[in-house]
């Protein structure tokens, strides 16, 4: 904490309270509380219920912790679809973290996916270039 002792079980008390009236920030923290275990108990399920509910708020923090989440299936089914969608809707709300994130996972589809190499390239270039600007 700011000028007070960190206290991360009285923070998720308040993130809970802001998060149960729909406030999209307090519903990423508490969600980013819940997938560490830091002031509650760690349960990544319901991480990704909070990100998923901040995330259709348009959340842009969520989308990119929920696409971690997704890619490496931690509190639910893998899947690097969901993930890649995730974080290119992040990206398309100016994260500049999602945006990056996105850029990589082009990177990484080159010789997986049935799409030209070149197309791949650009919207991998695309994607790390603007990361760069934001």
């Amino acid at each position: 904490g700011i000028f007070v002792a960190q206290d991360h079980e009285t923070a998720a008390q308040f993130y809970s309270l802001a998060a149960d009236q729909g406030n999209v920030c307090a519903q990423y923290l508490i969600g980013f509380l819940c997938e560490r275990g830091k002031g509650t108990k760690r349960d990544l399920g319901e991480a990704m219920r909070l990100y998923r509910a901040a995330a259709a708020l348009r959340g842009v923090r969520a989308l990119g912790s929920m696409g971690v989440c997704l890619e490496e299936g931690r509190g639910v089914a893998q899947s690097k679809a969901e993930a890649a969608a995730s974080f290119a809707a992040a990206s398309e709300l100016g994260g500049a973290d999602a945006t990056f994130a996105a850029g990589m996972r082009y990177l990484d589809m080159i010789g997986k996916v049935n799409a030209p190499k070149s197309f791949i390239l650009q919207q991998a270039v695309s994607n790390l270039a603007l990361a760069a600007r934001l």
